[in-house]
């Protein structure tokens, strides 16, 4: 992958930074004897080796919990040391040993490195400067350490994600997708606090015995998502099931995650909102599973039995994935997403703030790709002529406020939109 000449730079200048500040302090902290840094080292490593992905794709460890009991027992240079190692000797995974800096590109691996060193660093410093010391426990100066490096820690990986994808807002980034990762590192601090008292008092014996619950409950959690992504699957297998009855609608899913994900970016939505979106947006159709091949492929229009029978498609999806625990709210969206704002859609003629915003999201994408996409009964409509449909239809089918939302967003990312459905280009050369 090719990166940037500003993410390179931002880069280079972490490392230069995390250079500096390691010399610093090797310069002026001590470390303990051999055995000592390597139990915790070791420690470190399994714990960044059993990372955790979530759901947005952000990894979560223990391993910064080892981290901040070096500061506290042991120091700045103890601290940066753990800190780097636990990402230098992470594993890529324990079925198939491996080191994962060695299928990391150099970029992301002097990123991580320089990023945890300047994080675990200056924590360590604000420790010490706060009224902390070396082998001792103070309430004060820890909570400070472990706000600081959750702090440095995200606000690092916000200004690389405005440099890679070009965003604007730093703080806008931070708050929309490492707010969480900021509250979660903080809740990972408590366990260090607890790890480093168990230390001092009783020895690495007691840590050993008080780390292994922690990583079998993440063994479990990680079992957990396993099956969530199975479920998913096996889901989206049935999508694509549908979409090879229907070539009409091959890719349209896909389409309308990325359309309602802009969308709910733009109004500014909660990540987990987003995500439940996005979802939503992949199975949206999954109900036609149920619909006959005569009317799902019929090259003209619906009789009205028909139509009648096509409208069960939305209660049909909502009752196949409401079956899995972690799909509740997901099955709510599908089911809602072809009611309209005046109250005439289906399956419950809901109305206005009766509907959920999500689904409201979910019908503007739904319908922009379905009218702006060639079918057997009728022609793809140029982006113009799409704008005006929608324009004509806020209040009536879709919620105003977030119809005008979306309008924005084709004005200002023609391409993107381009990108996404192929049929825009063509009807409008067409025309």
């Amino acid at each position: 992958m090719n990166i940037s000449k500003k993410v390179l730079s931002y880069i280079i200048i972490l490392t230069v930074v995390a250079i500096f500040l390691s010399a610093y302090i090797a310069y002026n902290y001590a470390l303990p004897n051999i055995f000592t840094i390597l139990f915790w080292i070791a420690l470190a490593a399994v714990s960044e080796s059993l990372v955790i992905v979530i759901p947005s794709g952000i990894g979560l460890s223990v391993s910064f919990a080892v981290a901040l009991a070096t500061i506290i027992i042991y120091g700045p240079f103890l601290a940066i040391i753990v800190s780097a190692s636990s990402f230098l000797l992470c594993l890529n995974d324990f079925k198939n040993f491996g080191l994962y800096i060695f299928k990391t590109p150099i970029y992301k691996t002097l990123f991580n490195i320089s990023g945890l060193i300047i994080s675990a660093g200056i924590a360590s410093l604000a420790f010490l400067h706060s009224g902390g010391a070396i082998g001792q426990f103070n309430l004060f100066p820890t909570i400070l350490s472990i706000l600081i490096y959750a702090l440095i820690n995200t606000v690092l990986f916000s200004v690389l994600m405005v440099l890679l994808h070009n965003r604007k807002s730093i703080f806008y980034t931070w708050k929309n997708n490492y707010l969480g990762v900021f509250l979660n590192l903080f809740s990972i601090g408590l366990i260090g606090i607890i790890l480093a008292l168990a230390y001092m008092s009783y020895g690495a014996g007691v840590v050993v015995l008080f780390v292994g619950p922690l990583l079998i409950a993440r063994y479990y959690f990680k079992l957990y998502l396993n099956i969530k992504s199975t479920y998913m699957d096996t889901i989206s297998a049935l999508n694509k099931l549908l979409e090879a009855r229907d070539t009409y609608t091959s890719g349209h899913a896909s389409r309308v995650q990325k359309y309602a994900e802009m969308l709910g970016n733009h109004i500014k939505l909660s990540d987990e909102k987003i995500e439940n979106i996005k979802i939503a947006a992949l199975l949206h159709d999954i109900g036609k599973v149920g619909i006959s091949d005569s009317i799902l492929k019929k090259p003209f229009s619906l009789s009205v039995d028909e139509y009648e029978e096509i409208k069960k498609h939305a209660s049909l999806g909502a009752e196949i994935i409401e079956g899995v625990d972690f799909l509740k709210e997901i099955a709510v969206i599908v089911e809602q997403h072809h009611e309209r704002y005046d109250g005439t859609g289906y399956p419950k003629g809901l109305k206005g703030n009766e509907i959920l915003t999500e689904a409201a999201i979910l019908a503007i994408a739904d319908v922009y790709d379905a009218i702006t996409t060639e079918r057997p009964y009728r022609h793809a409509l140029t982006k113009e002529e799409a704008i005006k449909e929608l324009e004509k239809n806020a209040g009536t089918q879709f919620e105003p406020d977030l119809t005008h939302s979306f309008l924005q967003i084709l004005e200002n990312k023609e391409n993107q939109m381009e990108e996404l459905n192929p049929m825009l280009i063509e009807a409008a050369s067409s025309k």
